[in-house]
């Protein structure tokens, strides 16, 4: 079964959406790879991401941990996801990216993230 494993949130204030969220929540700054500050609470991450570009603020996109890509891939194109899944840069937790059906990014990992 898959789980939500990460959430990414856009914001024009890295710093202060990590202070609040590492405050009020008690969420741990965590090792991560690629441009956002990453938090965790032990099991949920999320993904602070500073706005640029054509970034919209808000809730970017989200994780699942999954148990084999190869089995997805089928279903999600029978489910009209808006993409195929796609390798994702070696520089990026999640190893891949599909968009369901309404074009929301979703990662998908077979790792899991860091806690």
């Amino acid at each position: 079964m898959a789980r939500i494993r990460h959430l990414a949130i856009v914001t024009d204030n890295r710093e202060r959406l990590v202070n609040f969220y590492t405050t009020v929540f008690g969420m741990k700054v965590i090792d991560g790879v690629g441009p956002a500050i990453y938090l965790s609470d032990g099991y949920l991450n999320l993904a602070i991401i500073q706005k640029r570009g054509n970034f919209k603020e808000g809730l970017y996109h989200f994780g699942f941990e999954v148990e084999n890509i190869e089995e997805l891939k089928p279903l999600c194109k029978d489910l009209g996801a808006a993409s195929e899944i796609q390798k994702r840069p070696p520089n990026r937790e999640a190893e891949y990216r599909v968009h369901d059906p309404d074009g929301t990014p979703i990662d998908l990992s077979q790792h899991g993230w860091p806690v």
